[in-house]
């Protein structure tokens, strides 16, 4: 029996050795891979450094979300949107939010359509007549149709009917009877 519990023993101090020289090899090579992590992305520092995290050129490094559209993507959305496509298709088409479009652009350099969308003129380009701006939205009907409106509730026919005829509020047609001169019942 000595010499199957000297085996044994023999066995027992060689698995011992063993899984040792395996953790001492699991040492190192944690330590080259850290080496190689260094040597690709710079240092990992923990928490925040005095100067701000900065890369290798000294800009400061991105923070937050990454993009979700790389540069060549954004400069292909640029000239697409540069080439007369909305902004607004653009994001519907990529499943995006419009803002999220509208930053991927400015990363590209796109200016925008700046302060005058939809290729409206700069406001000293505009013509001036000296006459003042109508404000306010457009008339539903012509002043000749408001006149012979006018002539018709002034004929007997009353104004709710005439604007449900014509599918309009009953407000639309007071005010275009107004505007003809019209100044209600006597």
């Amino acid at each position: 029996m000595s010499a199957i519990s000297s085996a044994l023993q023999h066995l027992e101090n060689a698995m011992r050795a063993m899984v040792e020289e395996n953790a001492a090899l699991r040492d190192q090579l944690q330590g080259i891979v850290e080496k190689a992590g260094h040597f690709f992305n710079g240092p990992q520092s923990r928490g925040r450094s005095a100067g701000g995290a900065r890369l290798r050129d000294g800009a400061p490094r991105k923070r937050g979300r990454a993009f979700k559209f790389t540069g060549e993507q954004a400069s292909e959305f640029r000239k697409q949107v540069e080439g007369g496509k909305s902004a607004a298709s653009l994001a519907k088409e990529l499943k995006v939010s419009l803002p999220t479009m509208y930053n991927t652009l400015k990363r590209a350099g796109w200016r925008g359509r700046g302060q005058r969308g939809r290729g409206r003129p700069v406001r000293g380009a505009r013509p001036r007549d000296g006459m003042p701006r109508k404000r306010g939205r457009a008339f539903k009907f012509t002043g000749d149709q408001a006149s012979e409106f006018r002539k018709q509730v002034e004929g007997g026919k009353s104004a709710a009917s005439l604007a449900k005829e014509l599918k309009v509020s009953l407000p639309t047609m007071y005010n275009t009877l107004k505007r003809a001169g019209w100044r209600g019942r006597k």
